[in-house]
């Protein structure tokens, strides 16, 4: 049976095994350590005096699929062609899935079971419904639930493994809300926008009154994906009464305080 190999131009993560004076070799560790080989010209750009000021063994690195040669086995690698901002989250995501996996693993001692049973009753089923077990975890941390498509004794084991392990993540985004409205209710209308927008934002966002008409809107979720979503829906949702009395409306988020 053939193993597994990436795809042409795929990013993957290596460790670097051997590092010689021609180039590096490295195992892919998303491919059952398959061996790789990145050529000199690939571990940075420009010349090269020491290319151990570059590479190290044991190093994790992202490495960029050049070409994949079946019948001598080898895969050709390029860390050039990857930047440090995809390396930084190639390799995050990595270690969330080795930190999932070992999660599984403790679930299948627990259940005196192998790896693959407990993989196939829970991993597989959440990777059907979520993009990720980091954030299918995340979510079951933070609902206290876990889908009912996990059958017992998997559901409550898998909770009781990710309430002892998984702390609850919060991600914060934040704007500023201007509101105005000159109708004679114009103040009620404010209120009514601003408590709607609450309400969408959830439990844990917070609406602070600033003067002149402007608020600072926080929401707290599990993740920024979701906290967008939420931050996005409340301002929509203030947006359309003020709009509606005819008032005024402005939005402008916060990067950094």
């Amino acid at each position: 049976m053939e193993k597994e190999l990436p795809g042409f131009n795929e990013v993957v993560v290596v460790k670097i095994t051997k590092v010689l004076a021609y180039g590096v070799f490295a195992e892919l560790l998303e491919y059952d350590n398959q061996k790789g080989f990145i050529h000199i010209s690939q571990v940075t750009s420009g010349w090269v005096k020491n290319i151990r000021n570059f590479v190290k063994e044991n190093q994790l690195r992202a490495a960029q699929v050049l070409a994949i040669d079946r019948s001598k086995n080898q895969i050709d690698l390029s860390l050039t062609k990857v930047s440090s901002g995809v390396q930084r989250n190639k390799i995050e995501e990595y270690n969330r899935l080795v930190r999932a996996k070992k999660l599984i693993e403790v679930l299948a001692k627990t259940r005196k079971t192998s790896f693959d049973s407990a993989w196939e009753n829970t991993a597989d089923i959440l990777l059907n419904e979520f993009d990720s077990l980091t954030e299918a975890f995340n979510e079951i941390s933070v609902s206290g639930k876990v889908p009912s498509s996990i059958k017992e004794p998997w559901n409550s084991e898998l909770l009781n493994l990710i309430k002892k392990n998984i702390a609850t993540p919060k991600k914060t985004v934040k704007g500023i809300l201007g509101l105005t409205c000159f109708e004679s209710d114009g103040v009620e209308i404010i209120k009514n926008a601003l408590d709607k927008a609450q309400k969408i934002s959830g439990k844990d966002s917070e609406i602070i009154y600033l003067g002149s008409g402007k608020y600072k809107i926080q929401v707290v979720s599990s993740d920024y994906k979701s906290a967008e979503k939420k931050l996005k829906d409340s301002v929509e949702e203030a947006e359309k009464i003020i709009v509606k009395a005819k008032g005024k409306y402005e939005f402008k988020r916060i990067e950094k305080e």
